[in-house]
């Protein structure tokens, strides 16, 4: 039974690599080469802090790696997620749901990931629950399993987070 399972989980893995290699993701953005060979070092490693100056594309090649282990069945859903941190200045109160007042803090998020791929794709991802694009301040507490969890800027996390 157990040489079953084994082989069944060889044979798991070897499909996918065959999947990704029949049907490359097609992506939106080509990466630089800069970017390519932080990619490659991101798909090596369970956990990955990317340093780089503004504008270097670090939340881009991380939106693109989670993206393409999830188009690629590698795991079942995308946590992105960032601090709801201003740059100074005060934004007051905000009318409207948690959706709405989170948008602002969210939305370069959304944009990396349009910008990659088609928003109706992405758009149905996030409906069906595959992508989840949340604050910092609302995952305490959660357990995660078979997912890829994109932390972006990381740097403006307070210690009390």
């Amino acid at each position: 039974m157990l040489k079953l399972v084994l082989n069944s989980c060889i044979a798991k893995n070897i499909l996918k690599i065959l999947h990704k290699s029949l049907h490359p993701i097609k992506f939106q953005v080509t990466l630089n080469e800069e970017q390519k060979a932080a990619k490659a070092v991101i798909l090596e490693s369970k956990i990955t802090v990317l340093k780089g100056g503004a504008g270097s594309g670090k939340s881009m090649v991380a939106a693109q790696v989670a993206l393409d282990l999830l188009f690629t069945h590698q795991v079942e859903r995308i946590i992105l997620t960032r601090p709801a941190v201003t740059s100074g200045e005060e934004l007051g109160f905000m009318p409207g749901d948690k959706d709405a007042k989170l948008a602002p803090y969210t939305a370069a998020i959304y944009d990396n990931m349009y910008r990659l791929y088609s928003k109706d794709k992405i758009d149905k991802e996030i409906a069906d629950g595959r992508i989840e694009v949340i604050p910092v301040a609302f995952m305490r507490g959660r357990n995660l399993s078979n997912c890829c969890v994109v932390v972006d800027e990381g740097q403006n996390i307070s210690h009390k987070q």
